[in-house]
């Protein structure tokens, strides 16, 4: 590796952060105009299922005749508690931001580490 390649991950933690400070002044941006905090999360994930569906759909690998052992009811299931977990995710978190300041919202987004692993450690 060169010495650029050294810091690709710090560079893209750094974009992702910015990206993420960028998303949270938006959407308080777009709150504190009157959008409702629940339409903003069905755009949301409209959008991310656009940008996200046609990736997963031309990435999938075609069924080499075995079966994978995940049935459809499986999946479906699967599918929606992801989704309702998803969704509650988002409208708690915009709810919190068009009640608190864009700051606010970035610094929790920075403690979901930081709680996951102290909830890992007291679990065990």
């Amino acid at each position: 590796m060169g010495v650029l390649g050294d810091y690709k991950p710090v560079v893209a933690m750094l974009g992702l952060q910015f990206c993420y400070a960028g998303i949270s002044l938006f959407t308080r941006g777009a709150l504190l105009q009157g959008m409702s905090p629940r339409i903003a999360v069905v755009y949301r994930l409209a959008i991310a299922t656009i940008v996200i569906a046609p990736i997963a759909y031309f990435s999938r690998k075609k069924p080499s005749g075995c079966s994978s052992g995940l049935n459809l009811r499986s999946f479906s299931l699967i599918f929606l508690t992801a989704f309702i977990g998803v969704t509650a995710n988002q409208n708690i978190f915009y709810e919190g931001l068009y009640l608190s300041s864009s700051t606010m919202g970035s610094a929790m987004g920075n403690l979901v580490p930081a709680i996951t692993f102290v909830l890992a450690a007291i679990v065990g």
